[in-house]
């Protein structure tokens, strides 16, 4: 696995500096939210469970540039009170008038069996198959652990039609993945991996990170529109794009705290959605904004935020276009628009050559 060495010990550094503070919480946390299943409108009742947190970011390399996630992780979970929980939850909580999408989420990958044991995994998806009013489930896992012996024995559980795995791609660009986000792996690991869900009858959702380190807002649109191509490319239909969001203890926090990074305008997520909808309008395409209208996350001049964030929301609900293309009037698009021209014609890219985008 190729890594940048100096970008991963910078990261490592500041990691080794932060885990001491890690949460001791070991409960599980769970919401209940709106949510576009493939089917429509319904509800998703997500979990965060408290497992040890992603191997990666624990590893020799220090994990991901532009996430805190392992320091929500507790460093010893027990598995048979999560277990407990997690089925307490769902008898409580689901509620036969709706039909459900449930997202269990673990700041790391569900598949890992350090993180979470195969044991737990078998006896959480095989709970989920026992309620009619699930029509979706999904996972989160980075492709090293997503193997075709794991995938046949969760096959014995669950319908795998109603399984979703959904990966943290962030980039289709190798130069980005290596020397911007320290990720650990390649678009050929994803590609993989994403073949090997499919081949099992379960289905593939890809995250992609809207605006990381060391990439100018031009070209992460870029980048995030030549990504979507490849990744329909492969049969998958559902895109969430994630726009940036300032972790603390993270070397994008410091970039950040240093005024050497600007969190994603809100403009530019509105532009994406539109274009790659109407390019795909068969796509599943969801457009996630933490802290939106906030200074550590995407955000316009403040006056016009929450009118942007509704109509994403609006479309990210209804998969109807025609949401994006209502007119939203702010002094502050023009200079986004100008802040995009001048990044086009730029040659300052101090770690992402241009001639790779």
């Amino acid at each position: 696995m190729k890594i940048n060495k100096n970008f991963a010990e910078r990261i490592k550094q500041i990691r080794e500096a932060e885990l001491p503070s890690r949460a001791n919480s070991r409960k599980v946390v769970f919401w209940e939210e709106d949510t576009r299943l493939l089917s429509g409108q319904g509800k998703a009742l997500v979990f965060i469970l408290p497992t040890r947190g992603c191997s990666w970011a624990l590893s020799g390399s220090g994990g991901c540039s532009i996430c805190g996630y392992i320091y929500d992780n507790p460093q010893q979970p027990d598995f048979e009170i999560i277990l407990s929980s997690f089925q307490k939850i769902l008898r409580n909580k689901l509620n036969k008038e709706f039909t459900y999408s449930v997202k269990i989420f673990t700041s790391g990958s569900f598949l890992d069996t350090k993180e979470v044991p195969e044991e737990f995994q078998l006896k959480m998806l095989e709970e989920l198959s026992q309620y009619e009013v699930i029509k979706e489930v999904v996972i989160e896992s980075r492709p090293e652990y997503i193997k075709d012996s794991s995938l046949k024995n969760i096959s014995k559980k669950i319908d795998m039609s109603i399984l979703e795995i959904a990966i943290g791609l962030e980039s289709s660009n190798n130069s980005i993945l290596m020397n911007s986000i320290n990720k650990g792996f390649f678009w050929e690991d994803f590609e993989k991996a994403a073949n090997t869900i499919k081949e099992n009858g379960a289905r593939v959702k890809a995250y992609l990170l809207f605006k990381p380190p060391f990439v100018s807002e031009y070209d992460s649109i870029r980048d995030i529109l030549l990504s979507a191509t490849k990744i329909v490319s492969l049969g998958i239909d559902t895109i969430s794009i994630n726009a940036i969001s300032i972790h603390r203890g993270t070397f994008l926090s410091q970039l950040f705290e240093k005024n050497e990074y600007r969190t994603p305008w809100l403009w530019s997520l509105l532009h994406l959605s539109r274009e790659i909808k109407e390019k795909y309008p068969d796509l599943r395409l969801i457009c996630d904004i933490v802290a939106g209208g906030n200074v550590r996350g995407a955000h316009n001049c403040g006056d016009c935020d929450q009118d942007v964030i509704n109509a994403i929301k609006e479309f990210t609900m209804s998969q109807d276009i025609g949401v994006l293309n209502k007119e939203i009037s702010c002094s502050c698009k023009t200079e986004w628009k100008s802040n995009l021209i001048h990044e086009k014609i730029s040659i300052s890219e101090p770690v992402i050559q241009r001639n790779v985008l």
